[in-house]
């Protein structure tokens, strides 16, 4: 069984492509990547980033999808809209071959700089990148940039992820860290209405990279064999218990890593 992760390098190895692929191997489940950006950051600090090639990109996913049976794709950080072209055309000529795509739409590093280089960018991921991945998982502030649902009460937000799974043909939407009165956690809203809200156990400590994790995890499940809502709830839980024990292995200088 083989994943790939299309997404930014990390040199700190602390979230895409890097991440992605140490949680697969965790799970059992091979791994590759093809680079969308290259990141200037450590856990401490984002300085810069830049898209790869167009040309660089097309031809290293033509060559991988070509010679290897990829069954999983995890999308993360793209930046470019014209990376997001670029993608779109490939995957609908090989979309019957993959059983599972999920996209994880980056718009911000962990520590607040911007990842995309233009506002049409948000068009060209709905448009184009959308209807062909089966589920999307923003945090909510991401939520609210590409579908303007700001607003937290259950019923407008239950109403807006209805309405995004129907238009884009979604099997579901995972929103990450979500606050719903005084409870924060992810939730889960699937075909026809199905949704599971999924405390968050609070740590004392801030980690690097945990919305990539989660989503590969949530990939890995599936490929599993899991249902959705099932790998939902275990990806979670991975995700937990190797946090849970990042903190009690911090580095000398305070510095806490996973994975």
């Amino acid at each position: 069984m083989f994943a790939l992760s299309i997404a930014g390098f990390d040199p700190s190895g602390g979230a895409g492509i890097l991440m992605d692929v140490k949680v697969w191997a965790l799970m059992g489940i091979k791994g590759g990547g093809v680079v969308s950006a290259l990141t200037v950051q450590s856990g401490r600090r984002f300085t810069a980033w830049s898209p790869v090639s167009e040309s660089y990109f097309k031809e290293a996913l033509k060559v991988v999808l070509s010679d290897i049976p990829v069954k999983g794709i995890k999308i993360g950080m793209l930046g470019s809209e014209r990376l997001v072209f670029v993608l779109a055309e490939l995957l609908s000529n090989v979309r019957d071959k993959i059983s599972y795509i999920v996209l994880d739409p980056v718009l911000r590093a962990t520590l607040g700089k911007r990842l995309y280089s233009e506002s049409s960018y948000f068009k060209a991921l709905k448009k184009n990148l959308f209807p062909l991945v089966d589920y999307i998982t923003p945090n909510f502030e991401e939520f609210c940039v590409l579908f303007d649902a700001k607003d937290k009460e259950a019923c407008l937000l239950e109403e807006a992820l209805s309405l995004a799974v129907l238009k884009y043909r979604l099997k579901g939407i995972i929103i990450t860290g979500l606050s719903l009165g005084k409870e924060k956690g992810d939730f889960f809203f699937g075909k026809r209405g199905k949704k599971i809200f999924f405390p968050t156990k609070m740590l004392p400590q801030e980690f690097h990279g945990t919305g990539c994790a989660f989503s590969s995890a949530f990939l890995g499940f599936l490929l599993k064999g899991f249902s959705p809502e099932e790998a939902f709830k275990n990806a979670k839980n991975w995700l937990y218990l190797y946090l849970e024990k990042a903190v009690n292995t911090q580095l000398e200088d305070g510095l806490c890593l996973f994975l």
